[in-house]
């Protein structure tokens, strides 16, 4: 009886996208060359990266209906050991992260989806906002990658991070 019921009430919550699940993605590692002078920050990621989650099959290993929406839980960003050991995102002022369709002509929007600003000092990870109420479905479903702009000045040694983007699925 109890199990049933258990059983009915997850049938029940899937129907609207209360049941979800991440999959996350790794951001391709990063380099940001350093200058003496300390110029414009000429890029934050200098080529958009695709979105490689493929739903389908995220769904399909846990045997569950199709999604329904998703969102973006988590973009972070972290110092890789190839640059100095004590470099740090002190050369970002502000970070945008954007998601558009990879496909030309296609009506989906490039929309900001997380953001950071004031990058925090002194920090060799971090974490940026979300913004909420995005659903990348669409975007993931045509094909989409991510870029950024950014706003601040080239450090004074070359420097290289890398990252992870967290998207939750809802079925």
């Amino acid at each position: 009886m109890v199990k049933a019921l258990v059983l009915a009430i997850a049938a029940l919550a899937s129907g609207c996208g209360a049941i979800g699940f991440d999959v996350s993605q790794s951001v391709p590692e990063q380099q940001v060359p350093g200058s003496p002078l300390g110029g414009l920050l000429p890029s934050f990621l200098p080529q958009p990266f695709p979105i490689t989650i493929d739903i389908k099959q995220e769904t399909a290993k846990r045997s569950t209906g199709p999604a329904t929406s998703a969102n973006l839980k988590q973009v972070e960003f972290e110092m890789t050991p190839h640059g100095q050991s004590s470099s740090t995102f002190d050369f970002v002022d502000e970070i945008h992260i954007f998601v558009a369709p990879s496909a030309a002509g296609s009506s989906l929007p490039m929309v900001e989806i997380a953001n950071l600003k004031p990058v925090p000092k002194g920090q060799t990870k971090i974490d940026l906002a979300i913004v909420p109420g995005i659903d990348l479905l669409p975007y993931i479903n045509a094909g989409a990658s991510i870029s950024a702009t950014a706003s601040g000045h080239q450090p004074a040694q070359t420097v290289t991070y890398d990252g992870t983007v967290v998207v939750t699925v809802h079925i």
